[in-house]
């Protein structure tokens, strides 16, 4: 028990990066340093912008349907409660350090879930599989990016949004280039799900990333000082299972929701994916047929799931205790879930897979985001090799540094970092405002 709360101790204290070294927060404040960050993050441009980025569905009218900020919203909610319940067990069991409490948990969580989608570019996914392909296009590689150093260029060529979340909240917010954020060691360790760099992702099975050559030194201190690296390598801090977990049980529900809201599915197949969580009690299928829309009857529904879920994740949590405190649990949590619980999420996946993805609209707005960010990287990383390279430039590569505004390269800087300012404009675009330059660069005036 004393190596727990002692590894505990650990992994919870709050220190921060400041411009001249690290300082340990108080935590016996009113408004605590966990509270603090969520605070941060929440009043940021960049988590402001998530409104009008796509979580599923691009473009829609509908003002029912999810955006990137309220998704990240509610998987901060759903966050909270599973860090309040495994706090609570914890502190049962006497491994929380003096002077935290289960509700410490859930702030930390809770912020960290937050920001877990503030570096995703406009389009979600598409837009991640776009940028990848355009830099690993052999014409930009060998023009472009052969000066590069092999760990610089894997960067690019597997572009994540959870590595340049990390950027986002490290490096370009409030404290631009000294800090970011300067949030908490133990909100930034459960933000990180896969803690290595694209160099050391190559070849592995899901390929993910987490921070960028030009984080790793911050990415290595705070890791170190929460005792989560051996050996030179990092392992995982054991909440940031619990901020997979809710990212997760939210947008398998969600997805279901904002389908069916679109048409795309029906309420049935929403009813038939919860079926393996709730007996007929749960179900209350007199109160679901008395209510007056589908709309209402799959909110109950994601209700209930809900209520189903999220103590069982926290079980789950605890059976896997030992082996994510040693960094040697395999998987996510939910590959260790209940079976009532790993098959509603099997039965949603299914969903998602077999109905949602292959919606044709959906379909043609990802290819056509293909094209989108061809034209802007078009122009902006040639723009950012000449000025680097200090190469005669033209008049569209000149304007084009000017619209990039504090984005743009500085004199002296690498090839390197220029091209991650790139990738820090781009991705931080809104969906509307990288249509509206993509249209503007085509030559076609939005409409």
């Amino acid at each position: 028990m004393s190596d727990h709360k002692e590894q505990w101790g650990r992994l919870l204290a709050p220190y921060r990066i400041t411009r001249q070294s690290k300082m340990l927060a108080d935590l016996d404040v009113v408004r605590n340093p966990f509270v603090q960050d969520y605070d941060r993050i929440i009043f940021s441009s960049s988590f402001r912008r998530l409104a009008k980025k796509t979580q599923v569905h691009p473009l829609v009218r509908n003002d029912h349907i999810h955006n990137r900020l309220t998704h990240s919203l509610e998987v901060s909610s759903v966050g909270r409660s599973l860090g309040l319940q495994v706090g609570q067990t914890l502190a049962d069991r006497g491994h929380l350090p003096d002077g935290f409490s289960p509700e410490h948990l859930g702030q930390i969580i809770q912020a960290a879930c937050l920001a877990h989608d503030i570096g995703n570019p406009p389009f979600g996914h598409a837009g991640e599989e776009a940028i990848r392909d355009w830099f690993k296009d052999t014409g930009h590689t060998e023009h472009y990016f052969k000066e590069l150093r092999p760990a610089e260029r894997a960067d690019f060529e597997a572009f994540d949004g959870n590595a340049q979340g990390f950027r986002v909240v490290n490096t370009l917010e409030n404290n631009k280039d000294a800090g970011g954020f300067r949030l908490t060691f133990p909100v930034l360790g459960s933000l990180v799900k896969y803690p290595r760099s694209a160099h050391e992702a190559l070849g592995q099975s899901s390929g993910k990333f987490n921070f960028y050559t030009a984080e790793q030194g911050i990415f290595t201190e705070i890791f170190t000082t929460l005792g989560l690296m051996r050996d030179g390598r990092a392992r995982r801090h054991p909440l940031s299972y619990l901020l997979e977990a809710a990212d997760d049980i939210c947008y398998r529900i969600i997805d279901m929701e904002d389908a069916r809201e679109l048409r795309i599915i029906g309420y049935q197949d929403i009813k038939n994916a919860v079926e393996p969580l709730l007996d007929d009690n749960d179900m209350d299928t007199a109160r679901l047929g008395a209510m007056d829309s589908d709309r209402r009857r799959s909110g109950m529904l994601r209700t209930r799931a809900m209520a189903c879920i999220i103590p069982s994740v926290v079980q789950t949590f605890m059976e896997c205790y030992e082996d994510m405190m040693a960094g040697t649990l395999e998987g996510d949590l939910l590959k260790h879930a209940k079976p009532d619980v790993a098959n509603f999420m099997a039965a949603a996946k299914e969903v998602f897979n077999s109905k949602i993805m292959n919606n044709p609209q959906k379909t043609a707005l990802e290819i056509g985001t293909y094209t989108l960010y061809k034209r802007l990287l078009d122009i902006f990383i040639p723009a950012c090799f000449n000025f680097s390279k200090n190469n005669t430039m033209s008049y569209q590569e000149k304007r084009a540094l000017t619209l990039m505004g504090s984005n743009a390269p500085s004199e002296g800087e690498c090839l390197y970092t220029a091209y991650l300012r790139v990738l820090d404009f781009v991705s931080g675009m809104t969906d509307d405002y990288a249509t509206f330059i993509s249209q503007q660069f085509s030559g076609t005036a939005a409409q």
